[in-house]
């Protein structure tokens, strides 16, 4: 994992980003998503930064809290909108204690948390918004190797509904090819094991971080070589919510 600073150097730059690129082209459709436009999913981000605010406040883990109503939010243009619930997000978690209790879905019950997922939430759906304009996008390289941790570590297994409870019956091989990252997923019905080694698996794929961190969040394969059956890769990434 990176230091606070790290992850909310790069958020800034990608929420200011992200809000650019879907105001550029609001009904630009999302690759990902297809029902949604570049406005539909300025509207997700902008509930997803609310909600990640409103934890990040609380300091309670104990249940969510409920996303604060920004005052005359009705009335208030997409942009102006955005940009307010940007703000506010950016300053909680710039001034935030990462130690500090804050609710969420996984075992990690810390602001340090919603620091690290708010920063990759955000990098994914910049992709989106960029890509949806025609601009050829990638996560950034101070993060990317994060962002596959992040995904491979904590969102393969850990699901805002629950825990998921079960995985692919045969091995994944993760092998990242511009940093110093590799991994191997087994699995014994409900449980899942995850180490950083090079050894032989069932399947396997390679590729850069940010190639390889947008394959396992379904934005396509472009740039990744695979090994093996690919239904059990498909299996694979069927875990990423």
């Amino acid at each position: 994992m990176l230091v606070k600073e790290d992850y909310t150097f790069v958020l800034e730059k990608d929420m200011n980003a992200l809000v650019a690129a879907c105001l550029e082209d609001p009904e630009a459709q999302v690759l990902a998503c297809p029902d949604w436009n570049n406005a539909d999913l300025l509207d997700h981000v902008i509930m997803v930064w609310g909600f990640a605010c409103a934890q990040v406040k609380a300091t309670n883990p104990e249940k969510p809290a409920r996303a604060e109503i920004i005052e005359g939010q009705d009335d208030l243009d997409l942009e102006v909108l955005a940009n307010t619930v940007l703000g506010n997000l950016y300053e909680a978690l710039a001034l935030c204690d990462p130690t500090q209790p804050a609710w969420n879905w996984s075992p990690d019950l810390t602001c340090g948390f919603w620091i690290r997922r708010m920063t990759h939430e955000t990098a994914i759906h910049r992709w989106d918004a960029e890509n949806a304009i025609g601009k050829q996008a990638e996560i950034h390289s101070d993060i990317s190797l994060d962002t596959l941790a992040e995904v491979i570590e904590m969102a393969m297994q850990f699901h805002i509904g629950g825990p998921v409870a079960e995985f692919p019956k045969g091995t994944l091989h993760v092998h990242c090819t511009d940093a110093d990252g590799e991994w191997l997923l087994t699995s014994s019905g409900s449980d899942l094991v995850v180490t950083r080694e090079h050894a032989k698996a069932d399947v396997a794929a390679r590729g850069t971080a940010s190639d390889l961190a947008l394959w396992l969040w379904r934005r396509g394969d472009a740039g990744v070589e695979f090994f093996g059956d690919q239904s059990l890769l498909n299996a694979w990434t069927s875990l990423v919510p």
